[in-house]
């Protein structure tokens, strides 16, 4: 944990994460393949999301936000007014440790093929 002091900060919306159009027609959205979603690693640590602007911030919808809490993919967030929230940087914590943990499980998956005999 940083001992940087975090100034207050209000729930970011999804409109607040959303550039304004301009008069322009919407774009049609990016290709799920190959997506770098950097919106939430740019948030200051302290940030609060609601469930809108957490699925902005991953590129995802609402409901999927609500689906990964539930599978353990996602933190679960604080309820504050009623409404549930979370912490940029805590969200990016649990991403980290949980990549972490997937290229601990992968490395233990390649030696353990490395040790069985080559058959062909």
């Amino acid at each position: 944990m940083s001992t940087d002091a975090v100034a207050p900060t209000t729930p970011l919306t999804a409109e607040a994460l959303t550039p304004p159009a301009a008069g322009l027609p919407e774009a049609a959205p990016p290709a799920r393949a190959g997506r770098v979603l950097p919106e939430l690693a740019e948030l200051p640590a302290g940030a609060l999301l609601d469930e809108s602007a957490l699925a902005a911030a991953l590129g995802v919808t609402a409901r999927s936000i609500r689906r990964a809490v539930r599978r353990g993919e996602l933190p679960p967030g604080v309820l504050l007014g009623g409404r549930k929230q979370w912490i940029a940087g805590r969200v990016l914590t649990w991403l980290e440790a949980r990549a972490a943990k997937a290229e601990a499980a992968a490395e233990r998956e390649a030696q353990r093929l490395a040790r069985l005999p080559n058959v062909l």
